[in-house]
């Protein structure tokens, strides 16, 4: 490689012996960087210049996430070009033949990553470290001060900031962004929120609105994967891409379900092949209505929120844009990538925030399910309500909005032999706990159980008034 001996210099230290290797794993990272470009969204995700330890790999990595941001894509030209106006090496030229002549298996990739990482997360604990040996001998504490002061130094090299850039704003900007965002809004120009096609539940909520988290809560078989999946299926027929993280159905239960709900078939005789042929008319034509919708289903069980970040990537990179996510469901989230040595409510609250960034940074909705505590089947009224969330975090914080389905009939056998006696069995209420930007409140909708679908009655109404033909 056309780097100066210089730069590499040859020492018994250990430390520097690392860090010639490190150097090394750095440039080899550029390598196939350049080698395949396709890679750098994946790269990117992962390593940032400041991992660099090298200053040179670290300015080189920066410039070509610079090209990528600006022309989505990398060029060996414009490398070039910025490298001889910038004097970073003496023979750009060399440099870049070097790191594209040799071949670098693309399985070299990720622990050349992870070591590169190591080394960076360690030098900041040394730092630290350094730090907290001067503040011990220069600086006169109490104990308790100098306790608190280690830790935060501690925190601090231990946990990255984040990488978002944090804008800021004068009064004069803000107001102009927000007028014009409104005059946009009050002549159509942009769609307000994504609408869920259920028109009681849109006219309450406005929509869901992009870079949010929206909780679906409810017990358990109370319907909350249909009322999402029958979300999916509206936002998908306006052709807007969906991606669904399912880690409970398989990636076959959830199209059968969408079968089901598009042609009418009752749902048992559809799982036992028993229907007739006008029954299998309306499946032929479910399926070709369903066909080419842009929807990607990810059905791996026990991934967790690192995991699912790099799928959701993916997949809006495959569909070229995401208007709605679906993750199925909270409970269901692997702890892995959090501190297991907090308690399980602190965990999935931090799983929920993550969630939420992730939100923010993919600039969509993203619809989590969640399942709520027991406590409220002790209440006279059983309607769910925010505190019962509390077990699974600081949801009712994080989240932008939290929806709660509840079904009377579904509580009791008595409450069901009561709602039969009123006409209300199928009756579900879609309660609006919280939302951010719009009002809360409670519409309802139906159930029809046998389609595992759920339909607005003020839906009917509008298409009972559409002329025929």
């Amino acid at each position: 490689m056309a780097i100066e001996k210089s730069e590499f210099p040859q020492n018994q230290n250990t430390q520097k012996s690392v860090d010639l290797d490190i150097h090394r794993q750095e440039f080899q990272i550029l390598g196939i960087v350049l080698q395949h470009p396709e890679k750098i969204d994946d790269i990117a995700d992962s390593l940032q210049p400041q991992h660099f330890s090298n200053s040179r790999a670290q300015m080189i990595y920066e410039m070509l996430l610079q090209q990528y941001q600006t022309d989505n894509r990398l060029s060996r030209t414009k490398l070039y070009i910025q490298l001889k106006k910038e004097g970073i090496v003496n023979d750009p030229d060399e440099l870049i033949k070097e790191l594209t002549s040799g071949y670098i298996a693309l399985s070299e990739l990720e622990p050349a990553i992870k070591l590169v990482k190591a080394h960076y997360h360690k030098n900041l604990l040394l730092q630290a470290a350094k730090a907290i040996e001067k503040t011990v001998l220069e600086e006169d504490m109490n104990i308790d001060d100098y306790q608190a002061r280690a830790q935060e130094l501690i925190h601090q090299a231990t946990n990255e900031v984040g990488e978002t850039t944090k804008h800021i704003y004068t009064m004069d900007e803000a107001l102009y962004q927000a007028f014009t965002a409104y005059i946009e809004r009050k002549h159509g120009e942009i769609d307000s929120g994504l609408r869920t096609g259920f028109m009681t539940l849109d006219k309450l909520m406005g929509g869901f609105k992009k870079g949010h988290l929206v909780i679906l809560a409810a017990g358990t078989s109370m319907g909350k994967t249909s009322l999402a999946l029958n979300i999916c299926q509206n936002v998908l027929k306006r052709n807007e891409p969906v991606g669904i993280i399912s880690l409970e159905m398989d990636a076959v239960e959830i199209i059968d379900r969408m079968i089901i709900s598009e042609s009418s078939v009752h749902g048992w005789k559809y799982s036992q092949g028993e229907t007739n042929e006008e029954e299998d008319q309306r499946i032929s034509k479910a399926l070709d209505s369903l066909h080419n919708l842009p929807l990607v289903i990810s059905d791996e069980r026990g991934l967790n929120v690192s995991q699912i970040r790099a799928r959701l990537r993916k997949i809006k990179n495959q569909l070229g844009d995401l208007s709605l996510i679906i993750v199925d469901y909270l409970q269901l989230v692997s702890l892995t990538d959090v501190n297991q040595n907090e308690s399980t409510a602190r965990q999935i609250g931090k799983v929920v925030v993550q969630l939420r960034n992730l939100a923010s940074e993919l600039e969509c909705p993203i619809i989590l399910l969640s399942q709520i505590s027991r406590s409220f089947s002790a209440r006279q009224d059983k309607r769910p309500i925010l505190s019962d969330l509390r077990d699974s975090g600081n949801i009712e914080e994080v989240a932008d909005s939290v929806i709660f389905l509840y079904r009377h009939a579904h509580t009791s056998i008595g409450a069901r032999e009561k709602a039969r006696e009123e006409g209300t069995e199928n009756h579900a209420e879609i309660i609006v706990a919280k939302a951010r930007t719009g009002s809360t409140g409670a519409v309802t909708l139906l159930f029809e159980d046998v389609y595992t679908r759920f339909v607005d009655p003020e839906n009917l109404s509008y298409e009972g008034m559409m002329p025929n033909g």
